[in-house]
């Protein structure tokens, strides 16, 4: 059994669609991700916990700065310059033949996202703008949202205005996904209802299993799995069973439950939140204990194929499709 386990997570091409490394980067200026032993995210411990493709987060705190998108420029030049550093170890990729190419090199693929609608500001072009410097995923908002999205922490009748129809419109049309986790009941209805594309929650739970905002209702999980979406399952205890202790045992609770909510797993991927959060599941404390889970998911009675699909092979079919 436990060899099987190693089989198939070395099989797997293994997809987190949420790391915030880029956050402990910038509060901690020593935290490097060529080398370091702090909290979550290394090349090391990337390499030892199989993973070989990596969505890092660029985020700001919507109160913190006055200009959103040269502070996103910047978080990216330095995450640029962070990728320089190791050594060809990781390179970016901007579509699906970089992420093969990549992987089949032995090498980590990264992939830039953004998380918040304030890092575009109030200019539609500054999608394209992002997009050059290879943003490939937008959140649409954090817990407090703009004025033209509503976040999780939000009054619910903050939904998509206008100019965020606009910004829906260019990221369809240049090929960015769309990511869900964080907005407002609200504001996700809004999208569903404005655009029938494909639309993903990076980062997100079961609200039928975990009743937190954070999470998503048996309906929205239907209809992001009717349109081909995922749903990366998140790490955080607290979105997971609303405490600070939680085990791998959290994490299948909500993979499980989407598997039956939707009769398959196509919908699910990972989406750990690792450097974004201050409190990890048992078994799951940093990027090198990915093959734990698969180990969990083995035990829990999931085919290769399934967990195969889990791990990267259901991200990778959107990531595909959308961002080409």
């Amino acid at each position: 059994m436990e060899n099987n386990y190693k089989e198939i997570h070395q099989s797997a091409i293994v997809v987190d669609l949420h790391n915030d490394y880029m956050e402990e980067r910038i509060n901690h200026p020593e935290y490097r991700l060529f080398a370091n032993d702090k909290h979550h995210t290394d090349v090391a411990r990337l390499k030892k916990g199989g993973v070989n493709v990596q969505f890092f987060v660029i985020w700001t705190r919507p109160d913190d700065y006055k200009n959103h998108f040269a502070r996103a420029i910047k978080l990216i030049d330095i995450l640029n310059h962070d990728i320089d550093e190791c050594n060809g170890e990781i390179k970016l990729a901007g579509n699906y033949s970089d992420i093969l190419s990549i992987v089949d090199s032995k090498k980590i693929a990264a992939v830039v996202c953004l998380e918040g609608g304030q890092l575009i500001g109030r200019n539609v072009n500054n999608v394209n703008r992002l997009y050059e410097r290879g943003m490939r995923y937008l959140t649409l908002a954090w817990n407090y949202g703009t004025e033209w999205c509503g976040g999780a922490n939000d009054e619910n009748s903050k939904g998509i205005t206008e100019f965020g129809k606009q910004v829906i419109d260019r990221l369809n049309e240049l090929g960015v996904m769309i990511d869900v986790s964080h907005v407002n009941k609200k504001s996700l209805e809004d999208v569903l209802n404005y655009t029938d594309r494909t639309v993903i929650a990076t980062h997100s739970g079961a609200y039928d299993v975990n009743e937190s905002k954070r999470n998503l209702s048996d309906e929205h999980i239907k209809e992001i799995a009717r349109r081909g979406g995922v749903i990366g399952s998140v790490f955080y205890p607290y979105f997971l069973n609303n405490t600070d202790k939680a085990t791998i045992k959290d994490v299948l609770k909500h993979i499980n439950y989407i598997a039956e909510l939707t009769g398959n797993v196509d919908c699910i991927a990972l989406g750990s939140d690792f450097d974004g959060i201050d409190i990890t599941p048992a078994g799951l404390e940093n990027v090198s204990k990915f093959p734990n889970l698969t180990q969990a998911l083995v035990n829990e009675g999931y085919t290769e194929d399934e967990i195969i699909k889990i791990l990267g092979a259901n991200a990778l079919r959107v990531f595909k499709n959308i961002c080409g």
